[in-house]
């Protein structure tokens, strides 16, 4: 490994008047160069305690990496790509808190962001996207929820650029992901509510564009279909992960005589525009109408009453995707390893849910769910 050089900017660096060098930083925090090293780079293994300590004595000296010329001689640019659909998911609570998990994985080393719109034309131009790699104009890309026919992750993991996927399953098995277990976590907010003895049970649903929505979406099925009750489609509706939307497709869901006691809204934005719409309506809610969302945004707790949820890791997937990409950069992407990793959700009760009310839940037709085999529900199509 090269040296990697600092550049003194104050009068706080133990050598004034000439560029500090790794040799100062390794007597100012008494680790070895070596450690110094892998700290700053990424590379090899370093305990957090020893990568906290390199961190504080670099900043407490201002001391700031020369990364220019060592990138140059190491053939990188020290950029990493984020490529998002920017009309979306940019400002949204999933995104940021991904982003930041990214940005805290990169604290101490020499590296910055560019972010890629993935609507924009030249993502759907393979021609472009190897332009993209060949001139070099970012070491690593790191996608961040793509949609399940977008093409460019394929080109791309074709061209063999270090690429993770985070928030999706592509199903090219070439292409490395992490992601949720979207599947476990929504399965287990359909048993919480099937234990409160909830059987009339509605679902708002995301874009089926999106894998993480379909995963949710099936899970919710297969769950109810475990306990052999069959989904009443008329309590399926469309949110498209928005607020707005599932507020107003709420309203008339809520509106019916016969109505769910409870609702599954696959994400917390979603939930919230039920809980909006419920309110509206004069329903009481968890004692006339439980919900439960998915993700566990800030809102979820500041919202009354506290939305029962399913929490997700987003920051961790953020900060295992840049080690991922840091760990292929430092190898040259010689040894390339792909890596599939679902990361565990946390079902988060709270006091948007509560035990059904036995007046509420009658018996046979009337119900809205209907026992059926579980094997008819397999053998059948789940419209996903």
């Amino acid at each position: 490994m090269l040296p990697v050089t600092y550049m003194m900017k104050h009068s706080h660096s133990p050598h004034e008047g000439r560029p500090a060098t790794m040799e100062d930083l390794a007597r100012a925090t008494g680790l070895s160069k070596m450690t110094i090293s892998r700290a700053l780079n990424t590379s090899g293994y370093v305990s957090e305690q020893s990568r906290k300590k390199v961190i504080a004595a670099a900043r407490q000296f201002n001391y700031r990496l020369n990364y220019i010329g060592r990138n140059l001689n190491q053939n990188r640019t020290g950029m990493l790509g984020i490529i998002t659909p920017l009309e979306g998911l940019i400002g949204t609570y999933y995104f940021g808190q991904i982003v930041k998990g990214i940005q805290s994985a990169l604290i101490g080393t020499d590296y910055h962001i560019a972010h890629y719109d993935s609507l924009s034309a030249d993502f759907n131009d393979g021609e472009k996207c190897a332009q993209l790699c060949y001139q070099k104009r970012v070491d690593g890309l790191i996608v961040i929820a793509p949609k399940r026919h977008d093409c460019f992750v394929k080109t791309f993991a074709e061209l063999k650029v270090p690429l993770v996927v985070v928030g999706g399953a592509p199903r090219d098995p070439r292409t490395s992901f992490i992601d949720v277990d979207n599947f476990g976590g929504a399965s287990s907010a359909a048993e919480h509510l099937i234990d409160l003895g909830h059987y009339k049970i509605g679902f708002v649903a995301g874009p089926k564009t999106l894998h993480d929505a379909c995963e949710r979406e099936m899970a919710f099925r297969k769950t109810l279909a475990r306990h052999s009750l069959r989904v009443n489609e008329k309590w399926v509706i469309q949110g498209s992960y928005e607020t707005r939307k599932a507020f107003h497709a709420s309203l008339h869901l809520l509106s019916q005589r016969d109505r769910p006691t409870a609702i599954f809204a696959s994400n917390d934005l979603m939930a919230l525009g039920v809980l909006d719409a419920a309110r509206i309506i004069g329903l009481s809610v968890p004692e006339e109408l439980s919900i439960a969302g998915f993700d566990d945004i800030d809102a979820a707790t500041n919202v009354q009453p506290q939305l029962t949820t399913v929490r997700q890791p987003m920051q961790r997937m953020g900060r295992k995707a840049v080690e991922y990409i840091m760990e292929l950069v430092a190898k040259g992407n010689q040894e390339r390893h792909l890596i599939h990793q679902k990361l565990t959700a946390q079902l988060i009760i709270r006091e948007s849910t509560a035990q059904a009310r036995k007046t509420t839940q009658t018996t046979g037709q009337a119900r809205g769910v209907d026992k059926v085999p579980f094997s008819h529900f397999v053998t059948g199509t789940s419209g996903l």
